[in-house]
């Protein structure tokens, strides 16, 4: 199954459809609130995500596919799931990353203004260790970006995903380049070692 987890001030309805006419498969959009703090919006995100699984055949593994900030969200679950994740462009640093857009927020999809406020940015505290090894991940970044340093992201994750490097600018337009991939991990095998994956911290 594909899961989609849009970024900051969106709603995902445009980059779900997108995925969905790329992959000719379906792909369920989840959202999150850029109002509310982290650890609401991953128990919300998780919930969906183990309701999600009951619905899955044996041989199905989720696919959990961010973009932005929606990328850190999915990396998260991602390692608290030992689901397969694809990120685009994902941040990396939350409070470094939102910092840049403390004050008042327009969600570009709904039309909603919100205050992004230290409280909130300081929220993101997870302890895990995104990176770690035996998550299976493809990571597309786009070198064009220029509201995130792909060159963190590549560092970040270099030595446990395949990493692509692309021309692309922060947003995705087509993800056709990226659907042979994508497809490959619905029913990928992978041994995921219990010893990689025993301690959060």
């Amino acid at each position: 199954m594909y899961v989609y987890i849009h970024g900051l001030n969106s709603d995902g309805r445009r980059s779900a459809a997108l995925l969905e006419k790329s992959l000719k498969e379906k792909v369920v959009r989840l959202e999150w609130q850029c109002d509310r703090p982290f650890d609401e919006n991953i128990a919300y995100l998780l919930h969906e995500t183990e309701d999600l699984e009951k619905q899955m055949d044996d041989l199905e593994n989720m696919v959990i596919i961010g973009s932005s900030m929606g990328g850190y969200y999915a990396a998260v679950i991602a390692v608290l799931k030992c689901y397969y994740c694809v990120l685009f462009n994902p941040v990396i640093n939350p409070k470094k990353t939102l910092l840049q857009f403390k004050g008042l927020n327009r969600n570009f999809a709904t039309g909603q203004t919100y205050e992004l406020t230290d409280e909130l940015i300081n929220s993101y505290s997870f302890s895990g260790k995104l990176n770690k090894h035996g998550i299976p991940r493809y990571v597309v970044l786009g070198r064009n970006d220029t509201v995130l340093d792909y060159r963190e992201a590549e560092e970040f994750y270099r030595g446990c995903s395949i990493t692509e490097i692309t021309d692309e600018e922060h947003q995705i337009k087509d993800y056709e380049p990226y659907a042979k991939e994508i497809l490959s991990m619905k029913y990928a095998v992978c041994y995921i070692d219990p010893d990689e994956l025993d301690s959060q911290n």
